[in-house]
């Protein structure tokens, strides 16, 4: 425990590390790699050499010849629907239409590792193979080869509110722009990789998903087999950042092999695998325009955009959005166009559309500022949302506070400067600000709690906890409604045959969801022990109160320890199980808020960009975990750091293979990257609870450092991530 705070007489945690940190940092985590059960074989996949084409034949004699191959499946063997896999068509698990270099087209079970490599190389394939388009501009020409029997594009997809041809004509001023984002992996430190086994027609997957639940949901719909079959564990998950909420192509790859071989399977991706066939953040282009009144009233947002998808894409939504529910605009445009290309597929990644579109709009809203001689931290209080869209009320909005409290904490009218041409040679530093928003959604949830008469509570929850804590945050919750030490708390997790429902980790929501329900099964057994201390002692209910594992009357005249009304009840426990389920009214909307402020530094000479100083200010509502909280924080600016300065995926305009695909080519930020970053959180009273956290802290962070580099130099840099090349061509035409 690192800090409590006091909340009437009862004393509050309100941050604690993670529970099961020292089964991480000792190695005892159980990833599952890790895992090696009894005559288990190893899986690899085929993958087409070709970038675009039809498979004609495969020929599996020399592969089969290798000593411990025990299995081979290809696309003429099994026709099996990943419907998680493509947004717009069916998707094969096992293609014989390859769209990208890579393509999977079979799958090798054997003894070994190296016999599944050997066995996956030496198939032989036969393809007829089509032309191939890498680039949006010529998959889009009317006579591009079809990626898709119904065509490349996808879209328009809109984003509509109020008059936007009325709000252009009554502009006193139109500010355009065109922003381009680069492909970014999702690059976490577990490969992806599944382990199956069946037992009769029951299938046990150990999966490295981020929701057992959808993971079991889309087993059962893929294979056809009933949801009660099939059973998914994963105890400890090394990162997903949004990909992996669903069953993925290896979980069935794996459940496949082993229904064949009658053997355990583990399927594995290499880290250069995990690069091309994990889907990463789709490119964008987008030419923005924003009708602005003299007075600094932004009317209305003209958005088109061309999203490059890959071969395949696993996104939702509509690819490019979100500032539309930041600001109080009168009206908004926004026309999105899904591009196939024959290049590795892409899928959801923290926020998936958020930080590209806030990376044009907050670029634009800047510009704005500067043309009409305001701050643009001003410019941004004048137009922060009130009304989403104009006709949705907030839960609760503290995104002006979080400008403000920004502004104060940074110093930000007295750093900030009216942008000048520098001085070559120079290292000049200039300021930035950025804000942004993200859904907060409220759904169902369950949570079931037994407290023993011991004074221990077992906490059974669906969470996976991907580097969120979502754990202790569970634990932290029951603990606070309960009034049992979070020590006592034991949290049974991952695994389908003994945890309730939980929504997984993504789209920010486990916290709301099952938390929410944690919340409620806690204050059950909490009224049900007062009512039991209560008829005992004589004292009214609402004068008794549990306190670190104790009842305490109000006038501190009774304490009665919780594990004698346990031994009471006759059962040695006392259990409740909720199901949890909040909805929004129709005409309300629950969004978390962030204000970020940084300082960059600029060598004119070098054109090198580094962040010196950071300040992120959320509204998440009331913070669960402070330690975690800041944490997550501090992640998703690192990411946004990665995203503006250094990654890209490079794609060969040649073949479409990914050029940079592996930890030594591919360009995170590093610990000389990453500068000091202060997190504060405005706690705003939501009615609903706490509110969504860990992918709002990515969203404005390119558009915060892009403001800073304009600030110290005048230069609009319009491209991620931001080039030092193009820097310096602009400053020596300046």
């Amino acid at each position: 425990m690192i800090t409590v705070v006091k909340a009437k007489e009862k004393a509050i945690v309100k941050a604690h590390p993670r529970i099961d940190a020292i089964y991480k940092v000792t190695g005892l985590a159980k990833y599952v790699a890790d895992w090696n059960v009894k005559d288990m074989l190893y899986g690899r996949v085929i993958k087409s050499k070709i970038p675009h084409g039809k498979v004609k034949s495969i020929d599996v004699s020399e592969a089969k010849k290798i000593e411990g191959v025990r299995d081979i499946v290809t696309c003429f063997d099994d026709n099996t629907i990943w419907h998680a896999g493509e947004k717009f068509h069916e998707r094969r698990v096992f293609t014989d239409h390859v769209r990208y270099l890579g393509d999977i087209i079979g799958a090798v079970a054997a003894e070994t590792r190296l016999a599944a490599i050997m066995a996956s190389e030496a198939v032989k394939v036969v393809y007829e193979e089509y032309p191939a388009v890498f680039k949006i501009e010529d998959s889009m020409k009317p006579n591009a080869p079809k990626i898709w029997e119904d065509g490349n594009v996808k879209g328009p997809l809109i984003i509509s509110y109020g008059d936007i041809d009325k709000d252009f004509t009554e502009a006193d001023l139109i500010v355009k722009g065109n922003y381009k984002t680069s492909r970014v992996a999702n690059a976490q430190l577990e490969p992806a990789a599944s382990l199956a086994w069946w037992e009769g027609d029951k299938l046990t997957v150990v999966a490295a998903t981020q929701s057992i639940f959808g993971c079991r949901e889309g087993l059962a719909k893929d294979l056809g087999i009933p949801i009660e079959n099939v059973r998914v564990i994963t105890y400890y998950k090394g990162g997903g950042f949004g990909n992996k909420a669903n069953d993925m192509n290896y979980d069935l790859i794996a459940a496949i092999l082993a229904k064949r071989t009658g053997r355990p399977v583990l399927v594995e991706f290499s880290r250069e695998d995990e690069f091309s066939l994990v889907h990463g953040r789709w490119a964008t282009d987008q030419m923005v325009e924003a009708a602005v009144k003299k007075d600094g009233t932004v009317l209305g947002f003209k958005i088109k955009a061309y999203c490059d998808v890959g071969a395949y894409t696993r996104a939702i939504g509509r690819f490019v959005e979100g500032p539309e529910s930041y600001y109080s605009t009168r009206s908004w445009y926004s026309e999105i166009y899904a591009v196939y290309t024959n290049t590795p597929p892409t899928g959801h990644m923290r926020a998936p559309p958020g930080p590209q579109a806030c990376f044009a709009t907050e670029s634009v809203i800047d510009d704005i500022a500067y043309k009409l001689g305001l701050n643009p931290l001003d410019l941004r209080l004048k137009n922060a949302v009130v009304k989403v869209h104009n006709s949705l009320s907030l839960t609760s909005n503290g995104l002006r506070e979080c400008l403000i409290r920004g502004a104060k904490e940074f110093n930000w009218y007295k750093r900030w400067k009216k942008p000048e041409k520098p001085k070559k040679g120079e290292i000049v530093r200039g300021v930035g600000v950025a804000m942004a928003a993200w859904h907060s959604r409220v759904g169902y949830g369950e949570a079931k709690i037994k407290l023993r008469s011991n004074g221990k509570a077992e906490l059974y929850v669906g969470v996976v906890d991907i580097g969120t804590g979502a754990k202790t945050a569970m634990a932290m919750i029951a603990s606070r409604y309960l009034g049992i030490p979070v020590e006592d708390i034991d949290v049974i997790w991952g695994d389908t045959e003994n945890s309730p429902y939980s929504i997984g980790e993504s789209g920010s929501r486990t916290t709301a969801f099952t938390g929410n329900a944690v919340k409620e099964a806690a204050l059950k057994i909490k009224q049900r022990i007062l009512t039991l201390a209560s008829q005992i002692t004589g004292i009214e209910r609402n004068q008794l109160d549990i306190v670190d594992g104790k009842v305490i009357s109000s006038d501190d005249s009774i304490i009665i320890d919780i594990k004698d009304l346990v031994t009471r009840t006759g059962n040695n426990e006392i259990e409740e199980f909720v199901e949890s389920k909040q909805e929004l009214d129709k005409d309300m909307e629950r969004l978390s808020f962030a204000a970020h402020f940084c300082e960059v530094e600029v060598d004119t000479d070098t054109g090198e960009i580094n962040v010196t100083d950071y300040l992120a200010v959320h509204d998440s509502g009331e913070i669960v975990n402070y330690l975690t909280a800041e944490n997550q924080v501090r992640g998703g600016i690192v990411m946004g750091i990665g995203m503006a300065l250094s990654e890209k995926l490079i794609i060969s305009d040649s073949d479409g293979t990914i050029l940079n695909g592996n930890f030594m080519t591919y360009r995170l930020p590093t610990i000389e990257n990453i500068p000091n970053i202060r997190v504060i959180f405005v706690e705003t009273e939501d009615p609903y609870g706490p509110k969504s956290l860990g992918e709002v802290s990515i969203i404005p962070v390119p558009a915060c450092i892009g403001n800073a580099i304009f600030n110290a130099t005048g230069i609009r840099l319009t491209e991620l991530p931001f080039s030092r090349e193009v820097l310096l061509a602009k400053l020596d035409q300046m």
